[in-house]
């Protein structure tokens, strides 16, 4: 049988489209590298064959990107894309793809024990002390349910810090964003404040002591808790989450005193 439905024809690249890709296999194939300075506007015309205009485009483009920044004396630099880029990119997937909270929830019950685990192995004695003040605020914060959200996120930072794995970090970026409503929800409601001081504790003396298998089973039991107290808190945990949202309004995860 043949399809007699018209097939369209292609579009054709524009100039600076080309010119943008052209720059991009460069950075991307390592001929350019993060710190180095692009030739000037109309040298970078002469050089990819196209007018001014054109590369004034394709560097908008590359700089959305995160690819290029302006650098010395206004000249384009390329450079790593920063990870909130990237993170954005991750959020958007997370939600057309009909990612539910229960889902990333189980990622983050992946996330973190490796996370402890690598650090671990790893940590340096300027950041354990960076971790150890952390405590000293969180129990500082028993009950202030904000301050207490924000103390809970910093400790699980400076854990992920001390891996040195910018694979992880940028992982868990996206994850951790979208979860910040639900920290909200689990302290608001129920103010486990005691309970999470007490496996922050238990996990920084394993990562003091060097104790990655403690420190594992400290995380898991840290994050499964955590699951436990959103289903408590009565989130929504098996429908897709609907929009991007990384600002968390503790005002209305209010203790309930009754």
């Amino acid at each position: 049988m043949i399809n007699d439905k018209k097939i369209t024809s292609l579009k054709r690249a524009t100039a600076y489209q080309l010119a943008e890709e052209a720059l991009r296999e460069k950075i991307m194939d390592g001929t350019l590298v993060p710190g180095d300075l692009l030739p000037v506007e109309h040298d970078l015309a002469d050089q990819l064959g196209v007018t001014r205009p054109t590369v004034r485009e394709a560097l908008r483009k590359l700089e959305s990107s995160g690819l290029v920044v302006r650098g010395p004396r206004r000249r384009m630099m390329v450079s790593a894309p920063c990870p909130s880029i990237s993170s954005t990119a991750m959020q958007q997937a997370i939600v057309l793809h009909g990612i539910s909270y229960r889902e990333l929830c189980e990622l983050n019950l992946v996330l973190e024990p490796a996370a402890a685990e690598l650090a671990a192995k790893r940590i340096s004695a300027e950041q354990l002390k960076k971790i150890e003040d952390n405590l000293e605020r969180t129990a500082a914060f028993i009950d202030d349910p904000k301050k207490l959200v924000e103390a809970d996120i910093e400790f699980h930072d400076l854990v992920a810090e001390a891996t040195s794995n910018h694979a992880l970090l940028l992982a868990r970026a996206p994850v951790s964003d979208f979860l910040l409503p639900a920290y909200g929800a689990v302290v608001g409601k129920l103010g486990p404040g005691k309970r999470l001081l007490e496996a922050h504790t238990k996990i920084f003396n394993a990562l003091k002591q060097g104790d990655a298998d403690v420190a594992r089973e400290w995380m898991i039991k840290h994050i499964t808790d955590f699951l436990r107290g959103c289903e408590m808190s009565g989130i929504s945990l098996d429908e897709p989450i609907r929009e991007v949202n990384v600002e968390m309004d503790i005002s209305k995860f209010s203790r309930d005193r009754s």
